[in-house]
């Protein structure tokens, strides 16, 4: 395919073609086949079956080895057409990565599977910043974060019984770091997928994820879709305050509050983005449109990965157009029918 290339993609921020972000890594052989990771500086070479090759051990037969990704730590920076890769300070793996203006970018790490913390590029060309989590009530297992504007919204569950209530709270930036300010109230279970964004009214929208999907309105918390298949765990929320929820199981949950309902069953979903009129989701192998005609599988511009890493990348939008990013592939629709690919060098 025209312009593949060698890494793949976690996810990304766009304001156009010639300035975004991406977080990337390079995948290599399993433990039982490998002779190490490939290098995330070769992560947009040109797409080359013979570079994952020579990553194998080789007493192996390359069709029966398996590619990985241990976790993501590279942001590969789009400045008028120049590329340049910048590795984040500190330990774990990037969660989630977003413009915090025109200039700043900011990144969410876990580490363990639990929130661990935040990391913020002021301006252009600068360093990375690691700001800790502070003041977080004490014995919180099993955290989860998500940016609320220039603020971060934290979950974590009181125990870990499945069963147990989670405390979530709002953390500010200030004295090199983030800090619990105040608690945003209990949610009646261990919560898998957090996400929150200015509304358009001013007022902040907030969803939580797990046993339930709940919705965070006038101070408390407040059940919107009940009788679940599975847990929730993947939720994008909008400015209107709709959302997109995904479970365990793969139902796809679209609404706004207690309008919320199942509109589809697909695999588990990682992805959302609402363009024009539409709602677009994406799996590990296909994305799906949600508009007037119904639910529908969109065309997308596909190659095959390798190994266990999943072939479609996530959606985003930015400069007019729909994005996917994902595995060797960099595209972008004007309509969310026809896609253009892109090249990273």
């Amino acid at each position: 395919m025209k312009n593949a290339f060698r890494g793949v993609v976690h996810s990304g921020c766009f304001i156009d073609e010639r300035n975004l972000a991406l977080v990337v890594s390079h995948p290599h052989p399993d433990n039982d086949h490998g002779g190490g990771p490939g290098p995330v500086k070769d992560w947009n070479e040109p797409y080359d079956p013979e570079a994952f090759q020579s990553l194998i051990d080789s007493d192996f037969d390359p069709d029966d080895v398996c590619f990985e990704v241990d976790g993501f730590r590279n942001v590969a920076v789009c400045t008028e057409g120049r590329w340049t890769l910048e590795e984040l300070p500190g330990a774990g793996t990037i969660e989630a990565l977003c413009r915090q203006g025109a200039n700043s970018l900011g990144a969410l790490l876990s580490y363990g599977g639990s929130a661990f913390h935040a990391a913020i590029r002021e301006r252009e060309g600068g360093g990375w910043e690691v700001l800790e989590y502070k003041g977080l009530p004490a014995g919180l297992v099993e955290t989860r974060a998500c940016f609320s504007g220039a603020d971060i919204v934290l979950a974590g569950s009181l125990s870990y019984a499945l069963d147990a209530p989670s405390e979530v709270g709002l953390l500010v930036r200030g004295d090199g770091g983030m800090t619990w300010t105040h608690s945003l109230g209990q949610v009646p279970g261990r919560v898998l997928a957090l996400d929150s964004c200015p509304g358009a009214d001013g007022t902040r929208i907030l969803y939580a994820g797990g046993k339930g999907l709940w919705m965070h309105t006038e101070g408390r918390w407040s059940e919107v879709h009940s009788y679940l298949n599975g847990e929730v765990a993947y939720l994008r929320c909008f400015p209107s305050g709709d959302v997109v929820a995904g479970t365990t199981r793969g139902d796809v949950i679209a609404g706004n509050g207690a309008d919320c309902r199942v509109i589809a069953r697909v695999g588990p979903i990682h992805s959302a983005e609402r363009w024009g009129d539409c709602f677009y989701v994406a799996d590990s192998e296909r994305v799906y449109r949600l508009g007037t005609s119904g639910f529908e599988r969109c065309a997308i511009p596909l190659m095959d990965s390798v190994g266990r890493i999943p072939t479609v990348g996530r959606l985003s939008t930015g400069g007019g157009r729909l994005w996917l990013a994902g595995s060797h592939v960099l595209a972008s629709s004007v309509d969310g029918m026809a896609w253009t690919t892109h090249p990273v060098r």
